[in-house]
């Protein structure tokens, strides 16, 4: 049977209807920001809780991006608590944090909706890499040091380490900053013990990145000192699939602590956050990403084999069933080609992105009085790149002082 010439032209205008309908069907929704009443309700929330002037914009980012971004802006928000002294608004914010990336269920099905091939990672509810997490665990433990929480100081340093468990049995769990900070808390707990098992087990870390002088049970200041900024996620491969890091800025090489009863030279970090960050393994999303890009990869050379295969038939057919054999490839290869548009095998690289490079740990014993430590940075070459000195005033000698440095 003869097929009328004005079918092929409705045939043909449907092929491309049919591929525009499927690209827009493929490509999801798009992401919608908060709106400009959600921002000034944030805000007028923000000055009726007397949050601080420099903390406002972070807060607005927590109560405005909902549950997708809750964990990402409670680690930044904490962060910037700690650098600006408010402890406090640190504290309660990573305990919302912590709460959120303990409760499994929560996220579960945004999670699992991120295995489609037409889903993108990222539209996954933020828990951070394992590096993060444990990251968020160290810090809440120091916040409890420095409140003198001995035993939850502790607990935080073992949860950091079950955090880094990974793949790679020679990385996994060690963070020699948390055994630091278990050997430190089992002392004021009277149990040295433990605290000689933790730097012991510190001492044969890979990650080491020199040694660090002990805690001592006495101690009652901690000089936490952070450098740089910290690894950078990026997205490689042909289709973004791959999950890389390149390292954060950082200067500072050495650090001295000096004017005090104790005075330390040339004390290396206690962790390289950028090293926790790479030494991990595969990641069970790597899987589900590679095949999304195979996928991807698949289609779209299948679609491009029909077209250009249906393209030839009709161009050079003599008759309309080639004619409509050769249409029919094409229509097949747009489809294809559609589903391939649609498939996301993009790597998340959504980072807590105002963690340092390296942290640098020391205690010491200081007297009962004003007690003024100077901190000094060094660089590779052994130049000077900060020096800060900070007045501790000790009323209480059982009490626990932290200090927080921010170094280049």
């Amino acid at each position: 049977m003869k097929i009328p010439d004005f079918n092929r032209t409705s045939l043909r205008k449907g092929i491309v209807c049919i591929a525009l309908l499927l690209l827009a069907g493929c490509s999801g929704p798009e992401k919608q920001g908060p709106t400009a009443q959600q921002i000034a309700a944030a805000n007028q929330q923000a000055v009726s809780e007397n949050y601080p002037a420099g903390l406002r914009s972070d807060y607005v980012d927590l109560l405005t991006q909902g549950e997708r971004q809750y964990v990402l802006n409670a680690m930044k928000l904490g962060m910037d608590a700690i650098h600006q002294g408010y402890p406090d608004i640190a504290k309660r914010t990573f305990d919302q944090a912590i709460k959120r990336v303990q409760a499994l269920q929560e996220g579960a099905a945004q999670a699992e909706r991120a295995k489609s091939k037409f889903v993108p990672e990222e539209e996954k509810w933020f828990k951070g890499e394992a590096y993060e997490r444990a990251a968020l665990y160290l810090y809440r433990g120091l916040l409890y040091a420095a409140d003198g929480d001995w035993g939850n100081a502790a607990a935080c340093a073992k949860r950091t380490q079950l955090e880094d468990i990974s793949s790679k049995e020679e990385d996994s769990g060690d963070y020699y900053s948390a055994e630091w900070l278990l050997a430190l808390a089992s002392l004021k707990q009277n149990d040295p013990g433990t605290a000689k098992d933790a730097l012991a087990r510190a001492a044969k870390f890979p990650s080491k990145q020199g040694d660090v002088p002990p805690p001592h049970e006495g101690d009652n200041v901690l000089v936490v000192a952070e450098a740089g900024h910290g690894p950078v996620k990026v997205a490689i491969g042909e289709y973004r699939e791959k999950l890389t890091y390149v390292p954060g800025e950082c200067k500072t090489v050495k650090v001295s602590v000096t004017n005090c009863p104790t005075p330390m030279e040339n004390l290396p970090a206690a962790e390289s956050l950028y090293v926790q960050a790479t030494t991990r393994g595969a990641r069970k999303v790597d899987y589900i990403l590679n095949g999304k890009a195979e996928f991807k990869a698949a289609t779209d050379m299948a679609g491009n084999a029909a077209i250009i295969a249906g393209a030839a038939t009709a161009a050079t057919s003599n008759n309309n069933t080639q004619t409509f054999v050769g249409l029919g490839l094409v229509a097949a290869g747009l489809i294809s080609k559609g589903v391939s548009a649609g498939t996301h095998p993009e790597a998340d690289t959504r980072m807590w992105d105002n963690l340092p490079s390296n942290l640098f740990f020391y205690s010491l014993k200081c007297p009962a009085g004003t007690n003024n430590i100077t901190i000094r940075a060094f660089s590779s070459t052994g130049n000077i790149v900060k020096e800060q000195t900070v007045p501790v005033v000790i009323n209480n000698q059982q009490a626990f002082t932290v200090i927080w440095i921010k170094l280049p």
